[in-house]
């Protein structure tokens, strides 16, 4: 066990040696996240597989992550700093091995899911860390830089991995994590010491299993509505009666495994709907458009990648801008900014994208990351404000826990949406490019809807919350 009396006696420099390698740890599995994005399209025809099946390598990782993400709070109290990271590196350098081998899809996703279960440890072991080692006085500031590697980490994915994929095939994408997991390993052996106190919280193994059902379900029945209607209703249904109970044992447990109790504040619940929104956009964006420019243009990996990062960029600068606004001013007018740039930015992708102008698309794309920017932690932050400082710790939970679930149905939800549109003018005798763009701009078209609602909570959300705190 570690003693708040040990935690004292760290030097500044033992502590900011720690923070260094979680920081790295962080943005490892931040990158990890999104080198599959620009693979999909080989992948897809390396091994026969729709884009509906393939999008299970996005959508099935977040998945995972989203679970070890939700029982982080019993991990962390129960194994040691040092246990844990090399939990997480373990599960993703063998992860990255297995992908780079494997022979089918059927060992590729599994491969995949294994580097997900590191993701979701490696995030919140990063922020317990920090704060657990950070000085009081500086916290904002390194939690910042912890949001930061979280946020560049995906904006890197796509460049170098689009990089390795057109150089050296598809399964290259794997060897820069592989590598830099092994390194982040390697320091953490002689760098990392244990922080923050073991507790001997049990693990409730029912509502595990329920709540992996649950959204398991959940992100099947999304991607069903756009094939099978009946089926992805009968689905969503069963979701929704695994979900509930898992909610409902947890009201019943001394030892939560997720604390649901904040959901029922008025003053919280819309900020998780938002948060949904504004991830939902970023993830399924990541996916959507490599798709569009390899599948529409017939362009390499590479040039994907590097047609979003100036959108990945502007988000990463208009973070730190929301951020600020966020302390200075408050919600409002932050959000509905945020919300409006982008709905206006998806509805014109959705409009322009079939004419196949790809400069319209990738300055639109640009609008549309600038306003998740702005929002999405400033969403976060809005509804922790709202809740007792005593209860912070099961609304970042939650929080984190719907950024993971927004992450799996988003990409699942619209690549559906892009496979059925695309293949039904494909049927009706439209050129295989063209019946891509139309697909990809069906696709927006529902996500432009979805950000008019979260424009409109927005609205409601932010307006009241400022009358609230004059």
């Amino acid at each position: 066990m570690v003693t708040k009396s040990q935690k004292r006696t760290q030097s500044p420099s033992t502590a900011s040696a720690i923070l260094v390698v979680m920081y790295v740890a962080a943005f490892v599995a931040a990158f990890n996240e999104n080198i599959i994005n620009v693979a999909l399209h080989d992948i897809m025809a390396t091994f026969s597989v729709s884009a509906t099946t393939a999008q299970w390598l996005v959508s099935g990782y977040m998945i995972v992550s989203s679970i070890f993400t939700a029982i982080m709070a019993f991990l962390s109290g129960r194994f040691s700093t040092r246990k844990l990271l090399f939990f997480a590196c373990g599960c993703m350098v063998a992860g990255e091995v297995l992908c780079l081998v494997a022979p089918s899809f059927s060992v590729l996703l599994p491969s995949r899911i294994l580097q997900a279960a590191g993701s979701g440890v490696l995030f919140p072991l990063m922020m317990n860390v920090v704060l657990s080692c950070a000085p009081r006085e500086k916290l904002g500031l390194y939690l910042s830089l912890g949001g930061a590697c979280i946020t560049l980490g995906p904006a890197f994915g796509p460049v170098i991995s689009g990089l390795m994929c057109t150089l050296f095939g598809w399964r290259a994408v794997f060897v820069v994590p592989l590598v830099a997991g092994i390194a982040v390993t390697a320091a953490g052996v002689k760098l990392v010491q244990n922080v923050g106190e073991r507790s001997n919280a049990t693990l409730d193994i029912l509502s595990v299993v329920l709540l992996a059902a649950g959204i398991t379900a959940f992100v099947y029945s999304v991607g069903e509505f756009s094939t099978n209607l009946i089926a992805g209703i009968a689905t969503l249904f069963a979701a929704i009666v695994l979900l509930g109970l898992f909610a409902a044992r947890q009201l019943k447990l001394e030892h939560p495994v997720l604390n649901v109790r904040p959901m029922a504040s008025v003053r919280f619940w819309p900020a998780c709907l938002l948060v949904v929104v504004s991830m939902m956009t970023t993830f399924s964006m990541s996916v959507l458009l490599p798709l569009y420019f390899e599948g529409a243009y017939g362009m390499t990996a590479l040039i994907a990648g590097l047609l979003i990062l100036p959108a990945i960029a502007c988000n990463a600068v208009t973070s730190i801008v929301g951020g600020r606004v966020m302390d200075a001013r408050g919600a409002w007018p932050l959000l509905p900014v945020g919300f409006a740039l982008i709905a206006v930015g998806q509805t014109a992708i959705s409009v322009t994208a079939a004419s196949m102008n790809i400069g319209v698309v990738v300055a639109l794309t640009v609008v549309v990351y600038a306003g998740v920017g702005l929002v999405l932690s400033p969403s976060q932050t809005a509804g922790l404000e709202t809740l007792p400082v005593a209860e912070h710790p099961h609304g970042t939970a939650l929080l984190n826990t719907w950024n993971m679930i927004a992450a799996s149905f988003g990409p699942s939800l619209f690549i559906g949406l892009l496979s059925s549109s695309a293949a039904t003018a494909g049927a009706a005798g439209v050129a295989t490019d063209v019946a891509q763009a139309i697909g990809f701009a069906a696709a927006v078209r529902v996500a432009a809807v979805i950000a008019v609602v979260g424009f409109v909570v927005s609205v409601v959300y932010a307006r009241r919350e400022s009358h609230m705190s004059h």
